[in-house]
């Protein structure tokens, strides 16, 4: 009778072994079986391409080759001098013209020489000759400013290579004191000449009220 109830404990021992074994195996060391991934393939299309379209294979951006257009100068026409140029070169002219001081050694009618005439060079050394005279025996600093303001066309004629323009200025004159002076308003009137295909400064009058 006890060797039985002995039998009968060792084999309920052993169940239970075989059964912790089993949920040891199940539970931690068998592994969860890896499902292989689904790959979808993108099904290629055979369909025609739009009419128009080529379906050859076409080159990179950069194995294109450049089109290189080789750019002329002679292809652009020449620019005509026409009266507004004229106005902006009397304008200019006006202002440097009209602007100077002894202290200056009226530099600004020599800088002006490139775009006179023979004869205007001839009178525009003559004008500063005087004016050195003058300011050697007053000894007084004097200087005026000029700035143009507005001009009109008094006649243009390119075929006869003669223009006269007429510039409206403010002018302002200093002495050695401290002080600008008055503005006050004067006009001068330009005549220009063309020369070789280039139009000069041939006279310059400035207009008394």
């Amino acid at each position: 009778m006890r060797s039985n109830r002995k039998i009968s404990g060792i084999v309920i021992i052993l169940i239970g072994l075989i059964l912790i074994i089993l949920i040891i195996y199940f539970g931690f060391i068998k592994k969860n079986p890896t499902v292989a991934p689904v790959i979808t393939e993108t099904p290629f299309i055979t369909g025609q391409l739009p009419s128009g379209v080529s379906d050859t294979p076409t080159t990179t951006p950069s194995d294109q080759p450049r089109n290189y257009q080789q750019y002329e100068v002679g292809i652009e026409g020449e620019h005509k001098t026409d009266e507004n140029d004229l106005i902006k070169t009397s304008q200019a002219f006006a202002e440097r013209f009209g602007s100077y001081s002894n202290y200056s050694n009226y530099s600004n009618f020599t800088d002006l020489k490139l775009f006179m005439t023979e004869e205007m060079k001839v009178w525009a050394d003559a004008y500063v000759e005087d004016l050195r005279t003058k300011s050697q025996n007053d000894g007084e600093y004097f200087g005026i400013t000029t700035t143009a303001l507005t001009s009109e066309v008094l006649s243009y004629d390119d075929s006869a290579g003669q223009a006269r323009i007429m510039v409206n200025t403010q002018r302002r004159e200093s002495t050695s004191q401290v002080n600008e002076g008055q503005a006050y308003f004067q006009k001068i009137e330009i005549t220009l000449k063309k020369v070789n295909d280039s139009w000069l400064v041939d006279k310059a009058y400035w207009q008394k009220d």
